[in-house]
């Protein structure tokens, strides 16, 4: 930067009449006096023509040589300036002069000549203040600024209205990036009525520093190259910060876009690695990543890093969103490991380090780091001077998010406990309230979900309404219809959030196409069960119809091969079903064939659930192919059947049943069978759930046992079950679980003696993605007939693609 006679902070008017140079009987006073008088009033470049054709006529004159000395300065010709004041005959002890010199050394960066110059003008007169300024001047662009700050307040409250004092003061505070102190200056300036172009600019230069970029471009005319690009990079920080304001989403997409625009220009006309060029690739990476355009961050970012540039905390932080945005935990988790260690107190690194360190499946690590995080943030904020301590919204996020955490982990219960604490705190904290909307829903208490949605939405604005969470509510209670109306108002206040994205991916899926297939194969040595056996049944379901009504098409196919001779039996059907608000109705017509004869059959089935806690359920056929034994079909005996059963579930943790079968038999028998289940959570964790299910079953014929199939009068079992799931492997939408049920119990049947029966499974479950899942493992019961056990082994197998 060039510093001007403005800048230079030099008053010259007594140097023409003061006697300091010795007038010379030789030199043609008039034509000197002249140039110097052309020069005062501004033409100092042709008043400097004419002094440098005087001084090839008089070279050894001092007046001359003082003269010009200070006109090549005033002209810009600086290192003629220099070059007349170290001949031998310009006079050294005028400090007019040597300030001359001074500003001339110091406009060709010659800091310490122009140091010396300065301070020598100083001891040529001590009693003006122009050359002190000088000195403060050159120390502030020598980066001594603790130097300049010792001499420059002093002069401010001295001479506080010179405008070169205030001028001086605003260099010091714009090298201290005290922008706020820069304002004031030039404010003051203005109050003078000094304007300058070069004021403007410094200005200009503070706005654009303090975050107001685009009164700054009002206030520089005409900026030079390096302050058009600083100008435009501020410009263009202002526009990212604009993005990511609290504003209608198309207008915040709108501001990115113009800012990455801004961005590049200036990446593009300022040269590489210059700080300006360097802030710009990181305010840049900022507005990519408010448009979540997460690969081209990721890109920008290995292109900064192959060239060896450090990038600083805030730029850090969006460049690991986006690696967690493209499924990247691990990058993303060190990179806040390194922003927690830097900065232990940043609450935002925090809470994303353990986002990344769940998403890694460090489920334990992930708790440890919000739980750390929550304690250290203070709940209430003080201050000096402020009168009441007020919350501190920090603290409630990461408690919000600790609580959240849980319930990712299907951790439900303790996620409800943590949110009623928070609760309590702050019983009118919307998101926390949500929350627990959503909790209850998780819980399967969808009545309740609705009613705590219902006080959030009481506490909230009329902007704040609807919420993701009262869609998620509502598609979860099975009231599509609201989740319809809601969805169109999120999209246009929101936008395509991340959140919003996935439920609504979520709900394509579970509204879409629909199958499901089941099969086994299994062989006993027994004389009721098939030395072999195949079973495979299949649905396919239509995507919904009106938010309620599905088609479906139901395959079902059986063989089996016994001592007497094989049987096969199939049913091809098709139906309907409907599904609103948790009530639902299917009915289907089938034709059943194979080797029992061939027949027309029917179904028809109903659940309503009764609140959040009771449901009924109840399926009647005309001929019930499930539980009627394979062997049957040997006799062309078939049944008609009517199960309903009685469901209470007090939450994810304890539910129980009730069960109640009647068949008729077409060979006149009458069956009925009545049974309970209770079931127990009895240990939970993040990857691990035991569930403890005591079960009975009793069965009662009209007939006696001697029928082809197993028949007696009436038989019973009671025993425990043991059901153990592990989460063995996950990495977002797909995972690997792995669950073994153990059942044991004490068979009783009449006319015979008391003996065990029991069976043992393994499965491992996949979901290869959001619509896909499989299964596969082993089963093996024994169960006695008749007094003897038999013992049954199947491999059982099965597909679903869109349900969940």
């Amino acid at each position: 930067m060039r510093f001007g006679p403005v800048a230079c902070l030099l008053v010259f008017t007594l140097l023409f009449t003061r006697g300091a140079c010795i007038a010379s009987a030789q030199a043609p006073d008039a034509q000197r006096e002249a140039a110097v008088m052309k020069a005062r009033n501004g033409d100092a470049k042709d008043a400097l023509v004419t002094l440098k054709q005087l001084l090839q006529q008089y070279p050894d004159n001092p007046s001359l040589l003082a003269d010009t000395t200070i006109v090549a300065n005033w002209a810009g010709d600086d290192a003629y300036a220099l070059e007349l004041y170290a001949r031998a005959q310009t006079p050294k002890d005028n400090e007019g002069v040597t300030e001359a010199a001074a500003c001339s050394a110091r406009n060709l960066h010659q800091f310490d000549l122009a140091l010396q110059l300065y301070r020598r003008a100083q001891a040529l007169s001590a009693d003006r203040w122009q050359p002190r300024l000088g000195e403060a001047m050159v120390l502030v662009d020598k980066g001594d600024i603790n130097a300049a700050a010792a001499i420059l307040p002093s002069l401010l409250k001295e001479h506080g209205q010179e405008p070169d004092v205030l001028a001086g003061n605003a260099y010091l505070c714009d090298r201290q990036r005290d922008f706020a102190c820069v304002v004031a200056m030039d404010q003051r300036l203005i109050k003078l009525k000094v304007r300058t172009a070069e004021s403007e600019c410094q200005m200009a230069r503070a706005l654009a520093d303090v975050g107001a970029a685009s009164l700054a471009m009002q206030r520089c005319a005409q900026p030079g190259a390096g302050l058009q690009r600083r100008l435009l990079a501020a410009l263009g920080a202002e526009q990212v910060r604009w993005g990511e304001a609290y504003a209608p989403v198309a207008q915040q997409q709108a501001d990115s876009r113009r800012a990455l625009e801004t961005l590049n220009r200036v990446i593009a006309s300022s040269p590489a690695k210059d700080d300006i060029w360097q802030h710009a690739q990181f305010d840049r990476l900022q507005a990519l990543y408010d448009l979540g355009r997460m690969s081209d961050v990721l890109a920008a970012y290995q292109q900064l890093r192959a060239q060896g540039i450090a990038l600083p905390d805030y730029t850090l932080q969006a460049v690991a969103g986006a690696y967690l945005a493209r499924r990247h935990p691990e990058e993303a988790e060190a990179i806040y490991q390194k922003l927690v260690h830097g900065a232990p107190e940043n609450g935002q690194a925090w809470s994303s380090l353990a986002f990344a360190q769940f998403e890694r499946e460090h489920i334990g690590q992930s708790f440890r780091t919000i739980d750390e995080a929550f304690a250290k943030a203070p709940g209430w904020l003080t201050a000096p001077g402020l009168k009441e301590p007020q919350p501190n919204q920090l603290h409630a996020r990461l408690g919000l998010q600790a609580a959240q955490m849980r319930g990712y982990a299907g951790l439900y219960a303790q996620e409800q406990s943590l949110l009623n604490s928070l609760l309590d705190l702050a019983p009118a904290n919307i998101d926390i309230r949500r929350q627990l909307a959503l909790t209850y829903l998780d819980r399967g208490w969808p009545g309740r979900a609705i009613t705590e949605d219902r006080i959030a939405e009481s506490y909230a604005e009329a902007d704040e309404t609807p919420s993701l969470a009262t869609a998620e509510i509502d598609e979860g209670a099975g009231r599509r219809d609201l989740v319809d109306g809601i969805v169109p108002t999120l999209l246009a206040r929101d936008g395509q959030t991340a959140d919003l994205t996935r439920f609504l991916a979520q709900r394509s899926i579970i509204r879409g196409w629909q199958l499901e297939v089941a099969g086994d194969a299994a062989w006993s040595s027994g004389v009721f069960l098939a030395t072999t056996d195949q079973h495979n049944e299949a649905h396919l379901y239509t995507p919904l119809l009106r938010n309620r009504w599905r088609l479906f098409a139901h395959g079902w196919a059986d063989h089996g091969s016994f001592v007497q001779g094989d049987v096969t039996r199939y049913r091809s059907g098709g139906g309907i079903s409907y599904n609103y608000a948790r009530q639902s109705v299917w009915g289907e017509v089938a034709e059943d064939t194979g080797t029992g004869g061939d027949t027309l059959a029917g179904s028809l089935g109903v659940n309503f659930n009764l609140g959040d806690h009771w449901s009924v359920s109840a399926v009647g056929d005309s001929d019930n192919l499930a539980d009627v034994q394979l062997i049957a079909g040997l006799n062309r005996v078939r049944a008609r059947g009517v199960n309903a059963s009685l469901g209470w579930r007090a939450s994810e943790l304890r539910s129980a049943t009730l069960g109640m079968q009647r068949l008729l038999f077409s060979d006149g028998n009458q069956r009925l069978v009545l049974s309970g289940v209770w079931n127990e959570r009895v240990h939970t964790s993040p990857h691990l759930s035991v569930t403890l299910s005591p079960q009975a079953w009793a069965s009662f014929n009209s007939r006696d046992a001697s029928r082809i199939y197993f028949n007696p009068r009436s038989n019973a079992s009671l025993g425990p079950q043991v059901a153990v799931d592990w989460l063995t492997w996950r990495r977002y939408d797909r995972s690997l679980r792995q669950e073994l049920i153990l059942y044991a119990a004490s068979s009783w049947q009449q006319n015979y003696d008391y003996g065990a029966a029991g069976s043992a499974s393994y499965l491992q479950r996949w979901k290869l993605g959001r619509r896909v899942g499989l299964y596969y493992g082993v089963l093996w019961n024994t169960q006695p007939y008749d007094g003897h056990n038999e013992h049954y082994t199947a491999l059982q197998y099965g597909l679903t693609v869109g349900s969940q």
